[in-house]
Formats: structure tokens, sequence, C-alpha cells
């Protein structure tokens, strides 16, 4: 898939992760983030972990931990990573921020698993898919029902980009 936005090939789309993700690559490259209007590589690592803020955590400070846009360039080696996502309990409410503001999140939802249930499939769309079929993707992915434990399960996995 090509990026909407400067037409490189990436094996990750542009997105912001949901809350906390702790990040090991294994020194690939790949990764990129968006830092002053262009994205821009991250430095590799071995023996390091990354730790990425998402757009929930955004709300919840009140913006003062800055979530990171960020995808996956398509390399010519198979790609390994390893994230850990560190979410809140799915029951936790999320309708306001630290200090007591309406969260953006918070106007439809009250709880994480809801709002989760909904974020996902938009930064995850092949994360949830229940099959792996030969029909042509949509220009936007379907809603994909599933259970609040099914959610975790599959959040909990590990994936090689």
């Amino acid at each position: 898939m090509f990026s909407g936005i400067d037409n490189v090939l990436l094996s990750e789309l542009e997105h912001e992760d949901s809350t906390v993700t702790v990040l090991s690559t294994f020194n690939n490259t790949g990764l990129q983030a968006l830092y002053e209007g262009s994205y821009m590589d991250v430095p590799v690592t071995d023996n390091d972990f990354m730790i990425n803020i998402g757009t929930l955590i955004s709300e919840l400070t009140d913006n003062r931990v800055i979530a990171v846009n960020h995808r996956v360039k398509q390399i010519s080696n198979v790609r390994y990573s390893i994230p850990f996502f560190y979410n809140p309990s799915i029951d936790a409410d999320i309708s306001t921020s630290l200090t007591g503001h309406r969260t953006t999140a918070g106007q439809r939802y009250r709880k994480f698993g809801e709002w989760m249930r909904d974020y996902l499939p938009k930064v995850e769309p092949a994360l949830l898919r229940p099959s792996l079929s030969e029909e042509e993707p949509s220009e936007s992915p379907p809603h994909v029902p599933f259970t609040l434990m099914e959610l975790r399960n599959a959040a909990d996995g590990i994936i090689a980009l």
C-alpha cells in the first residue's frame, strides 16, 4: 500500500496508537514518525525499547503528552517488531481528562472498551478481520463486530510488521 501523503510504499499506514505502546524493533529499520510536517526515520535500536504515546493518552492528559503519528516503510527484508500495548481496563472511564475536562472520546464513549471497539478497526483494519479472503478491499474497512474479550486478546497479540 502506498501513502496518501507522499506516495511511499508502506507495510503499515500512517496512524496514532490508542494508549501506550512499548516497542522493540530488533535493530530493524522502517519505522517513521511525523515530525514538523514530514515523516522522519526513527533511529534503530538493538537492545532498547521505544515508548509511543497514543491518541487517548493525549486526550486524558489535556495534550500535555502528545500522540505520535507514525508509519512503517516497506523494506526489502523481513521486518520483525514486538509491540506491547498497555491499555486501561475495558471498564475504565475515559470520558474526562485528568483535570476534569470532557475528552473528545468522552463525547461519545464512557468506557475504554467501547471506544477501543470502534478505534482499533480504523488503525488496524487487518488485525480484526474475521478471515483473510480473496475479496478486493474496500475504500474504508467494514465494521467488524467482536466482543470486548476478543478485542483484548487481539490487542495483546504479537504483530510482525
